[in-house]
């Protein structure tokens, strides 16, 4: 058996986290999933790579050796694909942190550039944005959350796409699925679940919010089908995206006064193939699609429809948007 490029993403992303569920949120996978991962690549190289204590994962000595070489490898692999054209010739890159806009950045692209997207999606923000500054994609949609907005690179620029309150999802039985809007207060005890990295900041932006509300929250790092599930059988509780829509078993509710909220952001870099009309009819497209299809769901319109202080996007481009100012 021989190490793959998955054993060592990895590898990688444990030392750069420092623990196996920093990294399970970087790579977007289970924490069970990691630690399994983890040990096939033990067994491969022959000896223990990280020692886990109170204070995370610290690599060992052979664990530095391998990976110092899994970063140059998946470094060089990343150029490779870039180099043979993995995406389809012509077509724009983008990065893209998970968003409700996704799918409509997609049909966007080919009509503003005249080629097709090759999106490429990662929780991680400032991944995206160190791949923008290295021309190794055209643009970036990426969220950021208060206190944590990501420093923009030399030559990067951004346009607020959208500002927007965060709601929560929770098992329908729950007893307060039914109220139109949850005091934070009263979520005090339940364990929240949540998709973050070291490096995103949300896990510090709910925390703080919380702290404010009373109390300190439980946070437990979850991929995306491993919380909605935890959140279906009443297990925890998940900050979610206004827009995203109620299942079975699930229900989402706002929360009073929006103290959690999370903005999205369109990042291009100067002298790069988007022109200022190209970023202006994104941009413009974007925002369309926020009020058309993001903006859709009942539970979010009848929000908006009881918050008219509250405008979602900006009026033009600008760096950054204060929902609450006019």
């Amino acid at each position: 058996m021989e190490l793959e490029f998955r054993h060592l993403r990895v590898v990688r992303a444990i030392a750069d986290a420092g623990t196996l569920t920093g990294a399970a949120a970087e790579l977007r996978m289970t924490q069970p999933s990691v630690t399994e991962a983890l040990r096939r690549a033990e067994r491969i190289v022959g000896g223990p790579l990280f020692r886990r204590g109170a204070r995370g994962a610290t690599p060992t000595p052979l664990g530095e050796v391998v990976a110092a070489h899994a970063r140059t490898v998946l470094e060089a692999l990343d150029r490779f694909e870039v180099a043979v054209g993995r995406t389809s010739p012509g077509a724009a890159r983008f990065g893209c942190t998970p968003s409700m806009l996704l799918a409509s950045l997609s049909v966007l692209v080919p009509r503003v550039l005249g080629v097709e997207a090759s999106v490429r999606t990662e929780l991680d923000g400032v991944a995206h944005l160190e791949l923008l500054a290295d021309n190794r994609i055209e643009g970036a949609l990426v969220a950021e959350f208060p206190g944590g907005e990501y420093p923009v690179p030399a030559g990067v620029h951004r346009a607020a796409v959208a500002v927007e309150p965060m709601f929560v999802a929770l098992a329908d039985r729950h007893p307060l699925a039914r109220r139109t809007e949850i005091d934070l207060a009263d979520l005090a005890g339940e364990t929240w679940g949540a998709a973050s990295t070291a490096r995103d900041h949300f896990g510090d932006h709910l925390t703080e919010v919380c702290l404010r509300a009373g109390f300190t929250p439980d946070i437990r790092i979850m991929d995306a089908t491993e919380a909605l599930q935890a959140a279906e059988l009443g297990r925890a509780v998940l900050p979610v995206m206004p827009g995203s829509r109620s299942r079975s078993g699930v229900a989402v509710v706002p929360l009073a006064g929006a103290p959690l909220w999370m903005a999205t952001t369109l990042f291009w870099r100067t002298g790069g193939v988007l022109r200022p009309a190209d970023v202006d009819r994104l941009w413009t497209g974007l925002v369309e699609a926020q009020h058309q299809v993001v903006q859709r769901p009942p539970v979010y319109r009848a929000w908006l429809h009881r918050h008219p202080e509250w405008t979602t996007t900006p009026a033009r481009p600008v760096p950054r948007h204060d929902p609450c100012s006019r």
